[in-house]
């Protein structure tokens, strides 16, 4: 071969080696690029998720505030109506005493029993209103404790009506007053326990993650 054929394949090869070169150079890079924006697309993934996760687990704490809320004041406003009968009882009961004190003196007129007990029944009838809305907010075991506590409420004013009954008719009081009282004091304490177990349960839920 002679020099000039010699000169021309050296520069072939020369060129052939630039050209893989570059070739492999831009392949690498090409490689490099693809590698960066799949981390690029894996770090805005993982930021999106993060602001999601964020975002639920806020919308969450607020939705248990709500609901929080919710049960609070349907326990308060339970408590306070069941509180209200009670009052209304204890006054109807009072009145009560004052008309048997009358029927001892002759001549004498006894105090109005129908209006204390007109107003007891209208307090009463707006008790099974909080009722139902507490059931809608609280739990099947909270509900259950809550019906307990308005049974004795139902036996405190079912108690103190007889002893009216028994008043007007003039029969013997004296059972049916006692009877009265007695329901009366279970639901002080029924009032007293069920307040320390909606306390609890409130407590409890405010911790709740």
């Amino acid at each position: 071969m002679d020099q000039g054929a010699a000169a021309i394949w050296a520069a072939g090869i020369g060129v052939g080696g630039v050209v893989v070169t570059a070739g492999m150079g831009w392949y690498a890079a090409r490689k490099a690029a693809a590698a960066q924006i799949e981390a690029a697309h894996r770090a805005a993934a993982a930021q999106v998720d993060a602001v999601l996760a964020g975002v639920q687990a806020q919308f969450s704490a607020q939705r248990q505030e709500a609901m929080w809320q919710v049960r609070r004041e349907a326990y308060i406003a339970f408590l306070g109506q069941v509180e209200a009968v009670r009052v209304a009882v204890v006054d109807l009961a009072h009145f009560c005493s004052e008309a048997i004190d009358t029927m001892a003196r002759a001549g004498s007129t006894g105090p109005d029993l129908d209006t204390p007990r007109d107003q007891l029944a209208q307090i009463y009838k707006d008790l099974w209103l909080r009722d139902a809305s507490l059931r809608l907010s609280v739990s099947l075991e909270e509900a259950e404790r809550a019906e307990q506590l308005r049974l004795l409420v139902s036996e405190a004013v079912e108690d103190v009506n007889v002893l009216v009954d028994m008043i007007y008719a003039g029969s013997q009081f004296r059972t049916a007053r006692r009877r009265s009282q007695t329901s009366v004091d279970e639901l002080h304490h029924g009032i007293v326990e069920w307040t320390r177990t909606a306390r609890e349960h409130l407590g409890s839920a405010s911790q709740e993650p």
